[in-house]
Parts: structure tokens; C-alpha cells; sequence
């Protein structure tokens, strides 16, 4: 695995997750901030990451691939700086999960931090299914919605 100047994953994505999959402890979290970040800064990217079948469970929803990239794109076009910071990760077989801390501030200057879990399985080099749990820890908690928000 390669990690450029900005931090980002510089591997295809079949071989980001299996390089992934095979880390622990901080080398591990350190690789979940740079997907994530990557991801943030590149929503074209989603596409590298994401099968096409990928489902995204957050609370009662299922968003297909096209409502994960739409999610994405809603929060980038309202999110003015944004940091990622993975508390917790395990990796094991096709399974994925983590502990994330995502510190936020809008264009409108209103910010939060939220703390999220997530659980990630992953076939075929891609993510084929997402679980995911949210709730503000700080600041503004109106922005709890932009965990399922896209439009």
C-alpha cells in the first residue's frame, strides 16, 4: 500500500481492502482515516470502493450505491472542514469495523463532533454492505441529520 503526499490510499481498490483487512491497531486505523478522507476530498473515487450491489444500513434506511454517492456529494457541498479520527478498528475475514470520530464545521459556521460505528463487508475487492450508527457528542445537534441527509 502507497500513501501519498495528502495521505490518500494509492492502490486499486480490491487491493486497498485486502491490504487493509490484513492490518491491525494503529497502522489499521491510520489506513480507515485515509479512506476516509480520500473519499471525502474524491467522491469520484466511490466508485472504486463501492460495488455496485453496496447497501448502506444507517438506522431504519438502505441506500443503494447511487443514494451512498448522492449522501456524499450532499454533505461535501455542505461541509466546509472536516477531520476523521478512527478511535477503535478491528479487521476479520470479510468484515471490517470501526470507531470514528468525525469533526465538522458547515459553510454557515454552525459545527459538531459525531462519533460513528461502522461496519463494513467487503467482496470481491469492493464494499458490498455497510452498517452504520451515529450520535453527536458536540455542538450543534440538528447536524446529526447529515448522517442519512441527501438533499
Amino acid at each position: 500500500m502507497k500513501v501519498g503526499a495528502a495521505g490518500h490510499l494509492k492502490v486499486g481498490a480490491g487491493l486497498m481492502f485486502d491490504v487493509v483487512k490484513s492490518q491491525q491497531g494503529a497502522t489499521l486505523r491510520a489506513s480507515l482515516e485515509s479512506f476516509y478522507r480520500g473519499v471525502f476530498e474524491n467522491p469520484d473515487t466511490l466508485h472504486d470502493f463501492l460495488a455496485e450491489s453496496c447497501v448502506q444500513h444507517v438506522g431504519p434506511m438502505a441506500l443503494n450505491h447511487a443514494q451512498i454517492v448522492k449522501h456524499v456529494l450532499h454533505v461535501r457541498a455542505r461541509v466546509q472542514k472536516i477531520e476523521y479520527s478512527v478511535a477503535d478498528a478491528i479487521a476479520h475475514d470479510d468484515t471490517i469495523a470501526d470507531r470514528h470520530i468525525v469533526t465538522l464545521t458547515l459553510h454557515d459556521g454552525r459545527s459538531a463532533v459525531l462519533e460513528l460505528l461502522c461496519f463494513i463487508r467487503i467482496a470481491g475487492g469492493k464494499i458490498v454492505e455497510l452498517y452504520e450508527s451515529s450520535q453527536v457528542l458536540s455542538g450543534d445537534q440538528a447536524l446529526g441529520a447529515l448522517a442519512t441527509a441527501s438533499e
